[in-house]
């Protein structure tokens, strides 16, 4: 293409009225979107962005945004995250434009660990939240087998794109290996572009398909808007008890991550029939095996869809959220405990006992006694904690002459007490609140009370 103007395509062709923009970002974002876009989703709109020139020109998709025109001059970002970053910078104004179109929703998908995908993309999620748009990132996370620096730079910038999404789902290629097995270079990119786009796919068309029950925007708003980390599942079926088959291939869906989605606080549910449409009971089936696997505190939001295209098989996809931890997490491995010989203890021991100073013993007398000193106390219960058990171990154990002026001194010790306990009654309730919680009365809250 020869002029910037050819390379920033605004007109968008298709569902112009569409709240829901999938923005590829990169080289591998940028394939994912192409595959997106000749698979087909319904009810979004597609645009692309790279600072290469030539992958814009080979792509499909006709809204295309050129990323550091005069920084790249057309071409890569070098697999430098910074200089993609700085590149997106460069054209945030355009990207500002393509949003502006009635956008309530952005996917943004890209491959982590290049130069323009890792870098541009926290860009171009920082402006979406910044324009007040539910923003959910759907990136891919290269093994460490593709390379150390590649590995690092894509967790780098994973740790960088959660700050500005509402939420993020990160797709381990080194997973999909276990599960797919060693596929050659070819399969194993298009593998990953179908994940991303049965991912994005999935999210979006839970809005678009409509049915007998709908999931709206506000819907996946509430349930996605903040809620850090999302796992996703898809599954389709046919034939004789489809209902059951399609939920479980769900649930091991390779977009799950291998996670358990029990704990979870909130599902989007979307259950799609074609031709044979979803029976009642089957609906059932599905709801109550996902309410048991998630557990009963997880709130289940479901819809039913129709898409023609599906025949006689249903499809059933779930986004759950709300997890504690992320579950993508890249734990840090266990450390060893450090292995010495005994002498070694033994003498490290004496070492640090004799580096401690010795420190001369003070009897410091407390201001106040909390507990009186066992030379000082009474050997007998006091009338106060027990007065009928203790009036009887008095009369029996003291001698005659001390019972007399032990009844007196008891009964004058209770008459006090009920008179205290008087006095405390009738003081005035109001007077009492004053002042235990006097700051928190005003002047015509007393005037009230009394």
């Amino acid at each position: 293409m020869s002029s910037e103007e050819d390379l920033l395509n605004f007109g968008f062709k298709h569902n112009q009225d569409s709240i829901i923009k999938v923005i590829g970002v990169g080289g591998g974002g940028g394939n994912a979107l192409n595959y997106m876009y000749r698979n087909g989703i319904s009810g979004v709109d597609f645009i692309i962005c790279n600072t290469d020139a030539q992958a814009l020109e080979n792509s499909p998709v006709p809204v295309k945004v050129q990323l550091g025109v005069s920084l790249t001059e057309g071409r890569g970002a070098g697999n430098k995250p910074e200089q993609g970053e700085q590149a997106a910078i460069e054209n945030l104004a355009d990207i500002r434009k393509v949003l502006a179109n009635n956008t309530r929703m952005v996917f943004i998908t890209a491959g982590m660990g290049g130069g323009t995908g890792t870098g541009a993309a926290p860009v171009i999620a920082q402006l979406a939240r910044e324009m007040d748009i539910l923003t959910i990132a759907v990136v891919t996370l290269p093994s460490e087998k593709e390379g150390k620096r590649r590995f690092e730079q894509a967790m780098a910038g994973v740790n960088k794109l959660k700050k500005f999404v509402d939420s993020l789902l990160v797709i381990s290629n080194e997973n999909l290996h276990k599960i797919y097995g060693d596929l050659p270079a070819s399969k194993a990119f298009a593998q990953a572009d179908n994940i991303l786009a049965t991912a994005v796919k999935g999210c979006a068309e839970i809005i678009t398909l409509h049915g007998n029950i709908n999931i709206d925007f506000a819907d996946v708003n509430t349930v996605m808007r903040g809620s850090g980390v999302f796992i996703m599942g898809s599954g389709i079926a046919d034939g004789e008890d489809r209902a059951m088959r399609a939920v479980k291939e769900a649930l091991i869906s390779p977009l799950l991550d291998s996670n358990d989605i029990y704990g979870t606080e909130n599902i989007l549910l979307n259950i799609t029939s074609g031709d044979e449409e979803i029976l009642m009971g089957e609906i059932g089936q599905i709801i109550d095996y996902l309410q048991d696997a998630a557990g009963d505190d997880a709130n289940i939001i479901w819809g039913n869809g129709r898409d023609e295209k599906l025949g006689s098989k249903i499809c059933v996809t779930l986004i759950a959220t709300g997890f504690q931890t992320n579950p993508n997490r890249r734990m840090a491995p266990e450390q060893e405990p450090t292995k010495v010989s005994l002498q070694d203890a033994k003498t490290e021991f004496a070492r640090e006992e004799m580096k401690l100073p010795l420190i001369e013993e003070k009897h410091i007398e407390p201001e106040g006694e909390i507990f009186e000193p066992v030379s000082r106390q009474k050997s007998y219960l006091d009338e106060d904690d027990l007065q009928v058990e203790n009036d009887f171990r008095e009369e029996q154990e003291r001698p005659s002459y001390q019972k007399k002026n032990q009844r007196k001194k008891s009964e004058e010790k209770r008459n006090r007490s009920k008179k205290e306990k008087e006095e405390v009654t009738a003081e005035p309730i109001t007077n009492w609140f004053v002042k235990q919680f006097n700051t928190f009365f005003s002047d015509n809250d007393m005037e009230m009370d009394e």
